[in-house]
């Protein structure tokens, strides 16, 4: 998948494993090791995980490059993490950003925990947490 990539790609954020072969060195490359489970052993830090991933977005973007974000099948960590990159940098709450990512990607439905974490790491502050950190209500 990353070998053939559209032309205005310059930069990529992976939210999935790759094997070697997959990750190409003619462009920067961030892997993010998040986990698509609601388990909380799983993800045991899945907040600074998701910051992580996101800043590693920001300070991407902010050098210029087009950045591909990706995981397997754009259904749960990739949404996650394009709504919370979306909120931040519009200004807007996690859960219009998600909305508008859905638009999007109409398949795209992130786990409890993840939507969990979205609704704590909101940076408007209008989501109401219904989980903790490990998904629990």
């Amino acid at each position: 998948m990353l070998r053939r990539l559209p032309a205005d790609v310059d930069a990529v954020v992976s939210l999935c494993r790759l094997a070697d072969d997959d990750v190409r060195h003619d462009m920067p490359h961030v892997e993010v090791r998040l986990i698509d489970r609601a388990e909380v052993d799983e993800n045991p830090h899945l907040d600074y995980v998701l910051m992580e991933a996101v800043r590693a977005v920001e300070r991407l973007r902010g050098e210029g490059p087009t950045v591909l974000l990706h995981c397997v099948g754009a259904y749960s960590r990739t949404p996650t993490v394009a709504a919370l990159y979306g909120a931040r940098r519009c200004g807007i709450s996690t859960e219009q950003a998600l909305r508008d990512v859905q638009c999007a990607l109409p398949g795209a439905h992130p786990n409890r925990a993840f939507r969990g974490a979205l609704q704590r790491l909101d940076p408007v502050g209008s989501s109401k947490p219904e989980t903790d950190e490990y998904g629990r209500g």
